[in-house]
């Protein structure tokens, strides 16, 4: 599924690939994931831009872009409430 990252998925779609409702996906992959299809993804964009943080010196608006953020502000908003760690603090902290 990493691959497909870098399109968007949409919902409807991949519940047709499984045959099913998307209502009924999204119970199904909750159940068997603990999580809902859109927190799974946000969850491997954010460790896609983890990695990408502490091993290049891509400037963090790329990364953002580059990992399905909307910009800068929107990646470090969200792995602030996800983390608790902003994209900066995160970079900073690799030197230590």
């Amino acid at each position: 599924m990493n691959g497909y990252l870098d399109g968007r998925l949409a919902l409807p779609e991949l519940a047709a690939v499984a045959g099913v409702s998307p209502s009924h996906f999204t119970r199904a992959f909750r159940s068997s994931t603990g999580q809902s299809p859109h927190q799974y993804l946000v969850r491997l964009c954010l460790e896609r831009a983890r990695r990408a943080l502490l091993t290049t010196d891509t400037p963090i608006a790329t990364i953002a872009h580059l990992c399905g953020f909307a910009d800068q502000s929107h990646l470090t908003r969200t792995m602030r409430l996800h983390t608790g760690v902003t994209p900066s603090a995160l970079r900073a902290g690799r030197e230590s």
